[in-house]
């Protein structure tokens, strides 16, 4: 039986609500074949592109003005700011300290 042991490979810690919506939200989205962002769903991206150093804020309408660490700011769709999102959290699980690996 294949299982994954906790005590050898201890998890990390779960920062934000959105790394574990976004497998859920990428899932719903591949399924309807086409990207639909809820109120929900962008709330939680907002917020973890806020710890990741980004300031998102929703403009009126359907659009998210995105500002990044370095003062870049764009003007982009509700699911485009998810897909940012989804682009920053992969960036963070691949930086891992000191070459552990993350399955």
């Amino acid at each position: 039986m294949d299982h994954y042991d906790v005590l050898r490979h201890v998890p990390r810690p779960v920062r934000s609500r959105f790394e574990l919506a976004a497998v859920r939200i990428a899932d719903a989205w591949l399924a309807a074949g086409h990207a639909k962002a809820s109120a929900d769903d962008l709330q939680m991206a907002r917020d973890f592109l806020e710890q990741v150093g980004c300031n998102a804020r929703e403009l009126p309408g359907v659009l998210v003005q995105l500002e990044d660490e370095y003062g870049r700011v764009e003007e982009m769709s509700r699911e485009a700011a998810i897909v940012v999102a989804f682009r920053r959290l992969v960036a963070s699980r691949r930086s891992l300290p000191d070459g552990a690996v993350d399955d």
